[in-house]
């Protein structure tokens, strides 16, 4: 009997409890029972955010709220800057070229962390700059970008700084208050350990002040309409009902078991399954790894989509490919959400079985081996 075993970057597993909480039965949302779902819900997200703003929640991908983030707070003509090191980097250029908007974009390689000097010169080149975009965990690369030094820049100047942290919340340390981010953008199906189709949004006074002159267009995502909304505890649109029971749920493991805790294990299932993929004789793609996955190059002599098929339909272990120039170069496994040391032994068991089909030569369990090792002296760190 085949099962399956998620170690795709998003959707993450799902914990059981949050599973059962979507069985109950649904309750109509302009309801007091729906405002006192939401309120709890609110006050875990900014927990988790670690900011004392209010956290609005948008009924959509991820991609809704870097939108959102983007069309609230810039105008047409208006200059940005955008760090662009992976496809999703790339998508606020994209949006610039949609909107109007004039993108000063650091091209920074795929796989490689960006000069924050160079940042620095494009803010003293371009003073007039209203916004800076930049990803704690570009999911396409497996790269965490160093956020603190970037908001520690950024703040001295007019511009708000705009963090994409879909994939690197719960997982990359993110302090937003305290490291004086402006705008921070969630998604539900990465660290927070609940189905896609939720994002999330956070915004700083600075960025506040942006949104009351944004001249954009905007509906849906005007964030004016859920500061009012949010302010009654309610939404201004029909709320993903049966998503917020569930992500109340997997919010309140999170912060059962501490951000710092979480961030903490990450790290640890993170640096443990790249000792396991060196010793299997693989290569690492990421010059600053993310604690949410695992970016490796495939051998040459490899074939990138046969590899990743058979993993998926003969072992059961989805992974995820290389996307954009990357594709059939790398192949992603994440040690994201509801994940432990046991299921990513699984994960590496499969890969070692993967390429032993393949014809990859390698010794058999130095993999596993190398886990358990990186782990227990984890352990053993932690313990004295």
């Amino acid at each position: 009997m085949k099962k399956n075993y998620l170690f795709t970057p998003g959707p993450t597993p799902i914990p059981e409890e949050v599973l059962l909480e979507m069985a109950k039965p649904i309750f109509h949302h302009r309801t007091p029972q729906f405002r006192e779902l939401l309120a709890e819900t609110n006050q875990l997200l900014k927990e988790v955010f670690q900011t004392n703003n209010h956290v609005y929640t948008f009924a959509s991908s991820g991609t809704g709220a870097m939108e959102a983030a983007f069309v609230n707070i810039v105008s047409p003509g208006d200059e940005i800057i955008v760090v662009s090191g992976g496809k999703f980097g790339a998508r606020f250029v994209e949006f610039a070229q949609v909107f109007g908007v004039i993108s000063h974009t650091l091209d920074v390689p795929w796989g490689a962390s960006v000069d924050i000097h160079e940042i620095d010169s494009l803010l003293r080149q371009h003073p007039n700059v209203k916004a800076v975009f930049t990803s704690l965990c570009e999911t396409s690369t497996g790269v965490c970008f160093p956020v603190e030094d970037i908001a520690r820049i950024v703040r001295g100047t007019n511009a708000v700084l705009v963090v994409d942290a879909i994939s690197g919340l719960c997982a990359d340390v993110l302090k937003t208050d305290e490291w004086g981010v402006d705008i921070v953008i969630g998604g539900s199906q990465k660290g927070l350990m609940t189905p896609p189709g939720l994002s999330f949004l956070t915004l700083s006074q600075k960025a506040w002040a942006l949104a009351g002159t944004s001249r954009l267009p905007k509906y849906y995502f005007d964030i004016k309409k859920y500061r009012k909304a949010g302010d009654a505890c309610d939404t201004p649109f029909t709320p993903a009902t049966g998503l917020v029971i569930a992500l109340r749920k997997a919010l309140g493991l999170i912060v059962a078991e501490g951000v710092q805790v979480c961030n903490e294990r990450h790290a640890r299932l993170a640096r443990a399954t790249r000792a396991a993929m060196e010793a299997l004789g693989l290569r690492l793609f990421a010059e600053r790894p993310s604690n949410a996955l695992t970016a490796v190059k495939i051998p040459d002599q490899l074939d990138a989509k046969t590899f990743i098929t058979y993993l998926r339909d003969e072992l059961g272990a989805v992974m995820a490919g290389g996307q954009g120039q990357l594709k059939n170069k790398i192949f992603r496994i994440a040690h994201l959400g509801y994940q432990n040391e046991f299921d990513l032994l699984g994960g590496i068991g499969a890969v070692e079985k993967a390429l032993l089909h393949m014809g990859h030569t390698f010794d058999l369990g130095a993999g596993l081996k190398s886990f358990q090792m990186m782990i227990n002296s984890d352990t053993l760190v932690n313990i004295q």
